[in-house]
């Protein structure tokens, strides 16, 4: 008989007391775990995944010290959902599933004394420990990092940019099962941690099972921590990924403080977990730019953006801007792309002529690029031809030509070739008249379109709006007062 916690007298039965014979029943206890980054492994190739889970093994013993020198075991038990099959996907929401296996001697035969407890508890405490300290700071991702390039398999690409995240179950896996009452949960009132447990109960739970024990987690939860059932169904949290609309990204489900992507524990009943952040920013953020979001989420300075082109305005730009980090050395990025209604274009032309079609495209391209154009355009306030690499123009929808001659000639067109020419300084092209004749008002005489001697008119040819004649009588039929013998300049 035994004296309960309000002094009442109770019987203990045979099987809740524990064997007094010395044992020789070897425990094994066994604690879980899962993992994944943020490259798919599962597209590896047979050597590169068999290489990829090897260094994941050797990077757990590291951390953990349950290595071949030790009486644990470490295994890889799945990987993109088996390690046998031909055909690999990734049917969980984690790559890769792990174990640590450790052994010992029970003290009784029923493993169940609270020596055998503390060692249970000594061994889980010592898987558990490292991993989550090495997952929330840069430990488990430099051992990793380094692991996998010693492989031989991966160039060090593959870890410059590598992010990591996983979750390891603190309720281990016995080969000796306790009692049936130790596998049911009791709220924890003794520790005040919030949460229901599984083990030996107060005495005076064990004398009224239907009212304090409860065979699953959420039962007991809703019994007695239904005003924060989150905490008590998943104390630590599943490690998996949800939008967190207060940071405006997604987040893992674990508490504050515990790792870098932590941003407190989900919502069991409203927060959809997801296995990686771009699944959860394609599902709850469309509207933030998919690559943007899986970056911010991650909180990886690796990103640099698309390189590809964007409408400039929202970077105070008139011209189109590349998806990139704002640079001093590279004046063409206009910033990351954050939503995901922002048009990108492989080229700087294609978004010119999308985005701004009113422009020169060729214009609008060069000063997107930010590169030099040796095109002339007209500028008719002076009357002359520029070249757009020594003076850009401000005017982007203004016609562009390949020769000063060109733009002369469909640009200024008001004036003659001649004066064009010489008024663009373009010394090497040499103006050629019609042959042709016209009439000049000042002379009173018809002169002919050419360079060189009378009737030649010289340097001064015609200008465009000069009405032209084929012949000299035809010409000198719009001075009739003139005679005819002196019509003709000479």
């Amino acid at each position: 008989w035994h004296e309960s916690l309000f002094g009442h007298l109770y019987q203990v039965s045979p099987s809740q007391l524990p064997s007094l014979q010395p044992s020789i029943v070897e425990q094994f206890v066994t604690t879980e775990g899962s993992l994944s980054v943020n490259a798919d492994i599962c597209s590896f190739n047979d050597e590169q995944l068999t290489a990829y889970i090897q260094a994941v093994l050797v990077s757990i013993q590291t951390i953990t010290g349950c290595s071949d020198e030790s009486t644990c075991i470490t295994e890889i038990t799945s990987a993109c959902g088996s390690l046998s099959s031909s055909r690999r996907l990734q049917t969980s929401t984690w790559q890769l599933d792990y174990a640590l296996t450790e052994s010992f001697i029970c003290e009784y035969a029923s493993c169940d004394s609270q020596q055998d407890s503390a060692t249970t508890s000594s061994i889980v405490a010592s898987i558990v420990g490292p991993v989550e300290s090495a997952l929330s700071s840069d430990e488990f991702l430099s051992v990793l990092s380094a692991n996998i390039i010693l492989t031989g398999s991966f160039t060090a690409d593959i870890v410059a940019c590598l992010a990591v995240w996983g979750v390891v179950d603190s309720t281990p896996i016995l080969e000796v099962e306790l009692e049936a009452n130790d596998g049911l949960y009791f709220p924890d009132w003794a520790s005040n941690s919030g949460t229901c447990l599984q083990g030996t109960a107060h005495v005076y739970m064990e004398l009224n099972p239907d009212a304090w024990l409860y065979k699953t987690l959420e039962g007991c939860c809703d019994r007695y921590f239904g005003w924060n059932k989150n905490k008590c169904m998943n104390i630590k949290g599943s490690g998996l990924w949800y939008v967190n609309d207060t940071k405006g990204k997604c987040t893992t489900d674990c508490k504050e403080g515990q790792g870098s992507t932590c941003g407190g524990l989900a919502n069991p009943v409203s927060d959809d977990l997801f296995g990686d952040p771009s699944s959860c920013c394609a599902a709850k953020l469309n509207w933030v730019f998919l690559e943007f979001c899986e970056a911010d989420s991650l909180l990886s300075n690796c990103y640099a953006g698309t390189g590809k082109y964007y409408r400039g305005d929202t970077a105070g730009s008139e011209v189109c801007v590349r998806d990139c980090e704002n640079s001093a050395t590279d004046t063409t990025c206009g910033g990351l792309v954050e939503d995901s209604y922002v048009v990108l274009h492989d080229t700087a032309e294609e978004c010119c002529s999308t985005e701004y079609d009113w422009m020169e495209i060729e214009l609008c391209a060069a000063r997107s690029t930010q590169t030099d154009i040796n095109k002339y355009w007209p500028d008719k306030i002076n009357s002359k031809c520029i070249l757009d690499s020594q003076t850009p123009a401000e005017d982007l929808s203004i016609s562009i030509y390949n020769s000063t001659a060109e733009c002369c000639a469909e640009g200024i067109t008001w004036l003659s070739e001649a004066e064009c020419l010489a008024a663009s300084g373009d010394s090497t092209a040499q103006a050629v008249g019609s042959n042709r004749y016209f009439v000049n008002w000042i002379l009173e005489q018809c002169v002919q379109d050419c360079e060189g001697s009378a009737p030649c008119a010289g340097t001064v040819l015609a200008k465009t709006w000069v009405e032209m004649y084929d012949t000299p009588q035809q010409c000198c039929d719009m001075i009739d007062w003139v005679a005819s013998k002196d019509c003709v300049y000479t």
